[in-house]
C-alpha cells in the first residue's frame, strides 16, 4: 500500500471517529461532562463539555495524519522511505485506528461508567505493537521511521539487523502488552506493562545497534 492510498484510508478512519463522536453528541444529555483522561487507577480524572470532549480525538487526529502524511516528502532520504511505502503506510492507518478506538473508548464510558476505557485502549496499542513489530525489519534506512541511532544512521547493515532484532521484540511486547490488558484487571500492572513494552525494545534495539558497530569497526 502506498502512502497516498493509506492516507485515504486514515481519512475514512478519522472520518468515523467524528462520525462516533457526533452520534455520541446527539445522544448524551445537553451540557453534559465526560470523562477525557483518567488515573493510573481508571478513574477519571479530567472532564470536559460534550462538544469539545468529543471533538478532541478527531482534531487530534487530523493534525496528527497530515503531519505524517508530509513528512515523506521532506525526508532526507526520501527513496528509500518509499521503498518502505508499505510499512510506512500500515503505521499511519494503525494510528489512525487508535484514534478511533480511543474516541470509542471516551464514548462508551460517558454511556456507561461502569466500562474500563485502559483496559480496551492498552489492548489496542498492543495489537498496534504488534503490528508494527511485524513490519519493522522491511523498513529500509531512513530518517523518519524506525530505530535512529547515530549507528544504525551510518551502517545500513547495522540498521537492517538492528530493526530485524527490535521488530521480533516489538511483536513479543505488543502480544504481552495485548494479554496483559485482556486478562488483568489490575490498571497500574497494565500501564507497567505499557512502559515496559514500549521502551524495552526500543532500548534493546539501540543497544544492539551499538554492539553491531562496534563489531564493524574491529
Amino acid at each position: 500500500m502506498n502512502i497516498a492510498r493509506a492516507s485515504w484510508v486514515c481519512a475514512a478512519l478519522l472520518a468515523a471517529c467524528a462520525a462516533v463522536g457526533v452520534w455520541a453528541w446527539v445522544r448524551l444529555p445537553p451540557g453534559a461532562l465526560i470523562a477525557v483522561h483518567f488515573n493510573a487507577h481508571g478513574d477519571p480524572d479530567g472532564f470536559a463539555r460534550k462538544g469539545v470532549g468529543l471533538a478532541l480525538m478527531p482534531a487530534i487526529g487530523v493534525v496528527t495524519m497530515a503531519f505524517l502524511a508530509i513528512l515523506p516528502s521532506i525526508s532526507p532520504r526520501r527513496k528509500n522511505l518509499e521503498a518502505s511505502a508499505g510499512a510506512y503506510g500500515t503505521v499511519m492507518i494503525g494510528v489512525a485506528a487508535i484514534f478511533l478506538v480511543t474516541q470509542a473508548t471516551i464514548v462508551a464510558r460517558a454511556m456507561d461508567p461502569g466500562f474500563d476505557v485502559l483496559r480496551w485502549l492498552f489492548l489496542a496499542i498492543g495489537v498496534l505493537f504488534a503490528v508494527v513489530g511485524n513490519l519493522l525489519g522491511k523498513v529500509r534506512h531512513n530518517y523518519i521511521l524506525g530505530i535512529r541511532t547515530p549507528w544504525t544512521l551510518a551502517d545500513e547493515r547495522v540498521w537492517d539487523k538492528t530493526h530485524r532484532f527490535t521488530g521480533r521484540l516489538m511483536a513479543l511486547a505488543g502480544v504481552v502488552l495485548a494479554f496483559g490488558a485482556a486478562l488483568s484487571a489490575d490498571h497500574r500492572l497494565i500501564i507497567g506493562l505499557l512502559v515496559v513494552c514500549a521502551a524495552g525494545p526500543a532500548i534493546a534495539g539501540a543497544i544492539y545497534s551499538w554492539r553491531l558497530y562496534q563489531r564493524r569497526a574491529l
